[in-house]
């Protein structure tokens, strides 16, 4: 169960800790909880969505300063993310407990990612082409299938509705230099976004080995081109059209021997177009066509591993009358693998079906969905949730939920030679919620407890040495978030306390920080807007069952517009220098993080 939380420690990071909050609660101090939230379905608000949402604007994620999406994504209650060593290292980001395989990433509504690994990686994709991200945590294999387990984070690129035409230069820490470039144009009718991105830095050495030239700093290197647009093609239609590609080189250590210059090169495309139309009052059809393809190469390694994604989504949505609709959708999606091992199966289909009913009755709201899944790898799988949510009173309500999902094995728990299982199940979870939220004009504040069990884990026969369903996990987690204002000033204090266990032999699981409380500040002074932020984490596990240090991080950050035109930001990470570890690779090495790092930005908005 939980470990006890310190009083002494809650106040003391209540006291010092100081950021602008990007959690939804933050936001709704700041009057914005009538923006729709997408990925939740039915088009329901913040305020009223019965999964736990959060969402970033696109103002959020500029003041954030972050370096990257994992960066960004740590910021949230329930989110828990560790890398391999700095800036372009493997990452891993853990929602609720689970793993980035349990989690769907979309980009403008399209599934992305690896499908030899099963996961995507995040810190792909630039920061710089996002204009708003929606998290939403809980089981939404009944909407969204395979792979939902833990939530669904859902990335929504720029398309000039929005966002302005700007230029801006990075300079930081070891070396940083980032180049930005976003060009918009259009009108009411039409609009589009032309974005470029070029970053490079010395990095850092991503691990505690100094032997066989593994001293060195790695480096990393991005590019990124994006376009959006957005065409209105009669009063009751639209048409977005997304395209992103990156290119980023990821220098790493060789941690079983001699560093000869390992890096990996990976490239990934995405693109989405989205249909919108309204047919008529009452009925609304919404279509996605996508197309994603990851491509890594490590030639230390002499792997080439390709993934190639083709889908398409329709969905319509009848409102019955104003408290009562029904969302229906059917998609499909048919991926392959090219690599130089050799696979005896390379492809495999998807078809699913889903229908989502969404009431209010009075006090009492009901969202509940069914969904059905045929995949051609694995067979059959078929996932539901229900949500309560009933209004105690004009300030404060209770949500209550249950539903099951599950995780799709990969290709390579399926197919790698001479280690892959094609009779492989998929992972399987059940989850339950409660939730108490409070809101009013001073103060906001919610209180979540869930309950996750996973059973069918994929893990490796020690006795045949194939990948097999032979682990179960146990994980309960609360959650509180507030968020306040006085006195000109912005307040949130999120605490997030979790247990992830092995069902069979009571270890915690690797990589999940078992209690973290962070704290936020922020005020504007005229021009000038000023945010600080503490976070403190104890009691990460790795290696099945070493314990890690706690550790207190402290940053700042700086925003100052000089002109209407001009701005600039600032920001110091980890102001005290504090010497952590998040991940280790033995129990005398470790994956080495970024001490005290610091960054300025000049942006010119036109």
């Amino acid at each position: 169960m939980y470990p006890a939380l310190k009083l002494s420690l809650i106040a003391s990071c209540a006291v010092s800790a100081i950021s602008f909050s990007q959690s939804s609660l933050a936001q709704q101090t700041n009057n914005i909880t009538d923006e729709i939230v997408v990925t939740a379905k039915g088009n329901q608000t913040l305020a009223d969505v019965l999964p736990t949402s959060d969402i970033f604007g696109l103002d959020d994620i500029q003041a954030s300063q972050a370096n990257d999406l994992p960066e960004l994504l740590d910021q949230l209650t329930g989110v828990s993310v560790n890398d391999s060593g700095g800036r372009g290292s493997v990452t891993g980001t853990f929602v609720r407990g689970l793993s980035s395989t349990q989690t769907i990433v979309l980009i403008d509504g399209v599934r992305v990612g690896s499908a030899s690994l099963g996961a995507a990686a995040l810190n792909s994709y630039p920061i710089e082409a996002i204009e708003r991200i929606e998290v939403v945590k809980g089981p939404l294999s009944g909407i969204y299938g395979a792979d939902a387990a833990s939530g669904v984070i859902h990335l929504f690129t720029k398309k000039g509705t929005t966002s302005a035409s700007s230029i801006s230069a990075t300079i930081g820490s070891d070396a940083l230099t980032e180049f930005d470039l976003g060009l918009r144009g259009g009108n009411d009718n039409a609009s589009f976004h032309i974005g470029a991105h070029i970053e490079e830095t010395d990095g850092i050495d991503r691990t505690s080995i100094v032997t066989d030239g593994n001293d060195d700093r790695d480096a990393f290197e991005e590019s990124a081109f994006s376009f959006g647009g957005r065409l209105a093609l009669s009063a009751n239609t639209t048409a977005n059209l997304s395209l992103l590609y990156t290119d980023n080189t990821s220098e790493f250590d060789n941690t079983f021997g001699a560093d000869t210059g390992f890096f990996t090169d990976t490239e990934t495309f995405s693109s989405a177009l989205n249909i919108n139309s309204q047919l008529s009052n009452k009925l609304t059809w919404r279509a996605t066509l996508g197309l994603n393809t990851d491509e890594s190469v490590t030639p230390a390694f002499f792997s080439d591993i390709t993934t190639n994604r083709e889908s398409i989504g329709s969905e319509l949505i009848f409102a019955v009358d104003k408290n009562t609709s029904i969302t229906a959708g059917l998609d499909y999606y048919q991926e392959d693998i090219e690599t130089l091992d050799d696979f005896p199966v390379t492809d495999r289909d998807n078809s699913g079906a889903f229908v989502l009913l969404q009431s209010k009755f009075a006090a009492l709201e009901f969202v509940g969905n069914l969904r059905y899944d045929d995949n051609s790898a694995y067979g059959t799988d078929t996932n539901s949730s229900l949500a309560l949510n009933y209004d105690l009173n004009n300030n404060t309500r209770i949500v209550a939920s249950y539903g099951t999902a599950f995780s799709a094995p990969s290709f390579n728990f399926l197919f790698f030679p001479f280690f892959g299982n094609p009779d492989l199940l998929p992972e399987e979870t059940e989850s339950v919620e409660v939730s108490l939220l409070g809101s009013n004009q001073a103060l906001n504040w919610r209180v979540s407890a869930y309950q996750t069990e996973v059973t069918n884990l994929f893990s490796f026969d020690p006795v045949t040495f194939l990948a097999a369903n032979i682990g179960e996990a146990d994980i309960e987690g609360v959650e509180f978030e507030l968020g306040t204002s006085f006195a000109d000033w912005q307040f949130a204090l999120n605490i997030d306390l979790l247990s992830a266990e092995n069902a069979a032999t009571g270890i915690e699981l690797d990589d999940r920080a078992e209690q973290t409380i962070s704290t936020q500040l922020s005020r504007s002074f005229g021009k000038l807007n000023l945010s600080f932020a503490g976070k403190y984490e104890s009691d990460r596990f790795d290696l099945s069952g070493t314990e890690l240090d706690s550790y207190l991080l402290f940053d700042i950050n700086a925003n100052y517009q000089i002109t209407d035109n001009f701005s600039i930001h600032a920001n110091i990470d980890n102001i005290f220098d504090e010497d952590f570890t998040v991940n280790l690779i033995s129990l005398t090495e470790r994956f080495n993080t970024q001490g005290r790092q610091s960054k300025v930005t000049i942006r010119y908005t036109f």
